[in-house]
């Protein structure tokens, strides 16, 4: 492959790690050399960076380390708010070592949270996406971020339009999370040696990616397709998650659901955690608290409706809950919003 004058676009990043909603947007351009980027986490909390390796016209490696003091109570902290726009469809592939991330996606619009031995897929010509990540252990996450172009050129067209199929990416845009080998993901994660240096970096890691790239075809085409987990559809599992996150209120069981779609509790489960990520009622658990947040950001609804809104039969169970994933209870980010209110003169409606 030859290098590219322009592997990616610009990437515009808006750091949300310290709370600031007016930081004004970062761009880190597009260049031919290794990039790394400070992340803004405050010292108290830890560190961490952004790197990015490009390898070919089209093709491309990103790092992101994050490491957390050893006394961070667990919470999940948003690192920054990315958005970029690429001139044609994408394939990004992002596997992380240590740690959960939430990807809170804007296009198409999603909450994913991946962890190691399941990773994150997308295919689409636009990132919108903010991610969150837990400060009670350190992460190191690991993406590769292709054209379908790159791709029919290290696969063959016919086996790259297979691997789109089994990994469920068709049509775009789509993203998914899905279980994956940690044997395969490693291969991944060791494409970017900080051991090799200069020009034999760049091969290094191309070597690596098509190592990952051979694995992973081989892994779909012996795994049993998951649009037949069961018997259950993905039309089926994407109803229910339509269903789930417009449903206000108290949470019918994992029984009723399963009357309600005429498929087994355990296998409405198991094929819902496999699409999105998450088992069902902590899935619509994670929507909720960020729905919460939202909501107390951008409005003045008061926090016992919203707790019986959002399907908390006591508001001190929605106050802890709310604590736990974010590490500050519901009516201090009120107080927050108040005084920012108050010093700024902003109308929040």
């Amino acid at each position: 492959m030859q290098q590219s004058t322009k592997t990616l676009p610009d990437v515009a990043v808006r750091w949300l790690i310290e709370s600031n909603p007016a930081l004004a947007p970062e761009i880190i351009p597009s260049v031919l050399e290794p990039q790394i980027v400070a992340m803004p986490i405050p010292p108290e909390v830890g560190h961490g960076y952004l790197e990015r390796l490009p390898l070919a016209d089209g093709f491309s490696l990103f790092r992101g380390v994050h490491r957390f003091r050893p006394q961070m109570d667990s919470r999940l902290i948003a690192l920054a708010e990315f958005d970029f726009q690429f001139p044609e469809v994408m394939l990004a592939i992002q596997t992380v070592k240590g740690g959960i991330l939430r990807h809170q996606e804007r296009y198409p619009p999603a909450e994913l949270i991946y962890r190691p031995g399941h990773d994150f897929f997308r295919r689409a010509e636009r990132f919108h996406v903010t991610p969150w990540i837990d400060t009670a252990s350190n992460s190191d996450m690991t993406a590769l971020i292709l054209t379908e172009d790159v791709l029919r050129e290290l696969l063959d067209p016919p086996l790259a339009e297979r691997l789109i199929q089994r990994l469920g990416l068709d049509p775009a845009p789509m993203v998914r999370v899905r279980p994956m080998p940690l044997a395969i993901s490693g291969l991944l994660q060791t494409a970017m040696s900080t051991q090799v240096r200069g020009p034999l970096r760049r091969l290094f890691a191309q070597a690596k990616v098509l190592e990952y790239l051979g694995a992973l075809m081989a892994h779909v085409e012996l795994a049993e397709p998951e649009t037949r987990l069961g018997g259950l559809n993905r039309d089926a599992i994407q109803a229910l998650h339509l269903h789930l996150i417009r449903l206000e209120g108290k949470l019918p069981s994992l029984d009723e659901l399963a009357t309600r779609f005429g498929i087994s509790a355990r296998w409405l489960n198991a094929a819902f955690a496999s699409e999105y990520g998450l088992p069902i009622h902590r899935f619509i658990a994670e929507q909720r608290l960020s729905e919460a947040q939202r909501a107390i950001l951008e409005s003045d609804i008061p926090l016992k409706q919203l707790a019986a809104r959002l399907g908390y039969t006591h508001t001190n169970h929605f106050n802890a809950a709310f604590k736990r994933k974010f590490g500050y209870p519901p009516g201090s980010l009120r107080r927050k919003r108040r005084g920012l209110d108050d010093e700024t003169g902003s109308d929040w409606v």
